[in-house]
């Protein structure tokens, strides 16, 4: 289902692509979906270890912007230039500009890893999407937003997809 199909007043767990889309300006859908729980249309949830991916991941793609003739894998790079490090910050500031739009971040239980391995076991998600999974039944949601089609094997969601990416 697309991003746009989420109807009015729907609580919806917000996976780190989504965020990691808006800010790469590659999906207007995207933007206007994180727009509409900014106004209040929705009730946005994510979760602190995708808060984290989406930190990782833009500071790559930073990284990626800044050094366009970067060959190679930016974070194993980045790992031997700690200088290179220091002159990115775009990613922080997007990550702190994810606030704005007044989303709940569901807190990691003390059993994480155990209470996310049911879902690596019976769909065969990989760690970080067990966790959105996780999260989403620690609070009680149904409705994902997420480009990523794995979820689609998990047995209680219903993931709405960006259609421009």
């Amino acid at each position: 289902m697309a991003l746009t199909e989420i109807p009015p007043g729907s609580a919806v767990f917000v996976d780190a692509n989504i965020f990691i889309y808006h800010f790469a300006g590659r999906s207007g859908e995207c933007s206007a979906f994180l727009r509409r729980i900014e106004g209040g249309e929705l009730q946005g949830f994510t979760g602190p270890i995708s808060l984290l991916e989406v930190a990782h991941r833009l500071m790559m793609l930073e990284a990626a912007a800044r050094r366009p003739g970067m060959k190679g894998s930016p974070a194993m790079i980045l790992n031997k230039r700690p200088d290179l490090v220091r002159e990115l910050s775009m990613y922080y500031f997007s990550v702190l500009a994810i606030a704005k739009f007044g989303l709940q971040v569901v807190p990691l239980p003390p059993d994480l890893l155990t209470a996310s391995q049911e879902f690596r076991q019976a769909y065969g998600l990989l760690v970080n999407d067990s966790l959105v999974a996780m999260h989403m039944r620690q609070a009680g949601l149904s409705f994902l937003a997420s480009a990523d089609a794995a979820f689609d094997r998990v047995k209680g969601i219903d993931r709405f997809a960006p259609g421009d990416i």
